[in-house]
């Protein structure tokens, strides 16, 4: 899905850097060339020699995470979904994945850990034991969150794809059902008190969980620097745009008053960031290093302020971040780390 039409830059980055480096193209000429210094070095490895980790979650006991996503995995039984014990670093499987591929999508209540094999939502306790199928027929769930009722999901699209609606389903089990008519390139699926809220190109959207209209939180004035990725808190809404001069920034916007002010001029939108009560997290382009150099892990106050850059890194295959009251935690190619925050 690429709802801003952006160039998508570092999504294959390590596939490109191991090619370029196996041809020799790195430091050709007769000077050695500079050592490139260690990546993501401020950040601890909690785990490594992972297939691909990607989607990323915490709650006060465990690190959550989808491992493998091919048919490759699925011989080598890599694709599943895996925990790490804060309490004393202890890697786990929690899903093995067999016949079935989790998504890179998850979700958290209590007592569950709800993931999609891709065609269907499954449930699985926190404790560990056998998953169960809790919404037959839910294809591609792209981002998922649960409340005390229920399921909320976007279906995923790739580029260019047609409107889809929002869904939504019991937690006890039933029928996926339209929460809405179908959205232009929903993203960043919020829960605010008793409505659900998303984000497209033209505005953020809202709906009442009990159903009805989706409305417009706020139109996007300028549609041709489109809007991608939310998050929110009490007061405000965080997201990106494109800006006239072309970056893709992160921005704020009050909930009551509407007002719009840029927090960072450079985002990368095609990553996660996220929030504490504090600070925003998000990566973006370290300057001057080209589109396969390495990325920065920044925060910005939500009040304003220059962005910090608190550890960068290759850009390969990181995309998902967690947060929690001490630390952020991503994953790479094949790690997953902590940091600090």
């Amino acid at each position: 899905m690429n709802p801003l039409n952006f160039p998508i830059k570092h999504t294959f980055a390590f596939s490109f850097t191991l090619i370029f480096a196996m041809l020799g193209l790195w430091g050709c000429g007769s000077t050695p060339a500079t050592p490139a210094p260690a990546s993501w070095s401020k950040s601890k490895v909690l785990a490594t020699n992972e297939d691909h980790p990607s989607k990323i979650l915490v709650d006060d006991a465990f690190i959550y995470y989808v491992t493998g996503g091919t048919v490759a995995s699925q011989n080598e039984g890599t694709n599943n979904i895996k925990r790490i014990a804060l309490e004393n670093g202890e890697v786990s499987v929690l899903v093995k994945g067999g016949q079935q591929i989790p998504d890179t999508v998850l979700a958290l209540d209590e007592q569950f850990v709800y993931w999609s094999d891709g065609g269907n939502i499954l449930r699985v306790p926190k404790v560990g034991g056998p998953s169960e199928v809790i919404v037959a027929g839910a294809p591609m769930p792209a981002e998922m969150l649960v409340d005390d009722e229920h399921i909320y999901w976007l279906i995923w699209g790739g580029e260019n794809a047609p409107p889809r609606p929002v869904m939504f389903a019991s937690k006890q089990g039933g029928q996926a059902k339209p929460l809405t008519d179908p959205e232009s390139a929903p993203n960043g699926l919020n829960l605010d008190g008793d409505a659900v809220v998303w984000i497209t190109p033209g505005g953020i959207r809202t709906v009442p969980k009990s159903g009805g209209a989706a409305t417009f939180v706020y139109a996007n004035p300028t549609p041709k620097q489109g809007m991608s990725g939310l998050i929110q808190d009490a007061e405000n809404f965080y997201f990106a745009q494109m800006t006239a001069q072309g970056p893709i920034a992160l921005m704020r916007l009050t909930k009551n008053t509407k007002t719009l002010t840029q927090l960072a001029p450079t985002i990368n939108w095609t990553f996660d960031f996220l929030a504490d009560n504090a600070y925003i997290y998000y990566f973006a382009e370290e300057k001057g290093g080209g589109s396969f150099g390495p990325i920065v892990l920044q925060k910005v106050a939500k009040q304003g302020g220059a962005p910090i850059a608190i550890d960068k890194g290759s850009a390969g295959w990181v995309k998902y971040v967690a947060l929690d009251q001490t630390h952020l935690y991503f994953t790479d190619i094949d790690q997953v780390y902590a940091l600090n925050k």
